[in-house]
């Protein structure tokens, strides 16, 4: 009996001694697993504090292009401040054609539409705002032209072509300046200007989206060119006056000196405020010399 004790003990030590064996390989597992967890905490950390540091350095960019563009607009309104006083040395000291009745007419036309708005015009300033978001801006693009542009939310409403009432309103008394200054004017031409969002069935890529933003700038150049016609007697017999459409093709900053692909015109259209920009109409006079 003795014997058979000893037989049994001595099993329920090797019992327990397997299940030591085998808490102490989990214990070890466990330790590993800390030991993993803790080099990827510290993993994450390090992450953490590069990702930051990348963060707080694109808000110091972000600033700095803030602070440029701001520079930049300045420097703008300088330049145009310059250009026009050169325009006036070459006008007075003889290096050009006498341009004095030309620009005598352009200012005319700017401190009349500006008088109607209550607007004080300046030397660097030539945008009045006309709605909340959006403005009427006139600009001398050279020697004999003077460009009226609107931005589409001021005459119309997004994605249509009919002159809404406050647009309506806005092109009249516009209109009427024109009007009066019409002996002193060769040519109108109006131009419709979009940006390069699709409707949703066409890809913003397509040639279907480009043809719809082509023909909706025309219908609105269309619908200017009529009402200046009809409803203010601006007769094209008399006064060249033309409607014509660059659709989506010619962002505001683009001039003719310029090379562009559909890349770069998407670049220009890659935000809200380049968008708003670019969907405009054009009023362009050429005055008589």
């Amino acid at each position: 009996e003795y014997n058979q004790e000893i037989t049994y003990l001595n099993a329920q030590i090797k019992a327990l001694e397997k299940k030591l064996a085998a808490c102490m390989e989990q214990v070890s597992v466990c330790e590993f697993s800390t030991l993993e967890m803790s080099d990827d905490k510290a993993e994450l950390q390090l992450q953490i504090k590069i990702l930051t540091t990348k963060l707080n350095n694109c808000k110091l960019d972000l600033q700095k292009c803030q602070v440029s563009l701001t520079a930049y607009q300045e420097d703008n309104k300088k330049l145009k401040y310059k250009l026009r006083k050169y325009k006036n040395l070459v006008k007075y000291e003889g290096y050009g054609p006498d341009t004095s009745k030309v620009e005598t007419n352009k200012e005319e036309l700017f401190q009349q539409i500006a008088k109607n708005y209550n607007f004080v015009a300046s030397e660097t300033e030539h945008c009045i705002p006309i709605l909340e978001d959006d403005s009427l801006c006139v600009e001398d693009t050279t020697l004999q032209e003077q460009t009226i542009s609107f931005g589409s939310s001021v005459l119309f409403t997004s994605g249509r072509a009919r002159l809404k009432v406050r647009g309506i309103d806005i092109l009249t008394t516009v209109g009427n300046v024109i009007k009066n200054k019409l002996p002193a004017i060769q040519e109108i031409q109006i131009q419709g200007h979009a940006d390069i969002t699709a409707p949703k069935q066409y890809d913003i890529d397509s040639q279907e989206s480009q043809k719809h933003n082509l023909k909706l700038a025309s219908e609105r150049a269309l619908e200017v060119f009529l009402f200046l016609k009809e409803q203010l007697a601006i007769n094209p017999a008399k006064v060249l006056m033309s409607a014509t459409s660059f659709g989506s093709y010619k962002p505001v900053s683009r001039t003719a000196e310029d090379k562009y692909t559909w890349e770069r015109i998407r670049l220009e259209n890659d935000n809200k405020g380049k968008k708003q920009l670019n969907r405009r109409i054009e009023i362009v006079l050429t005055y008589r010399r």
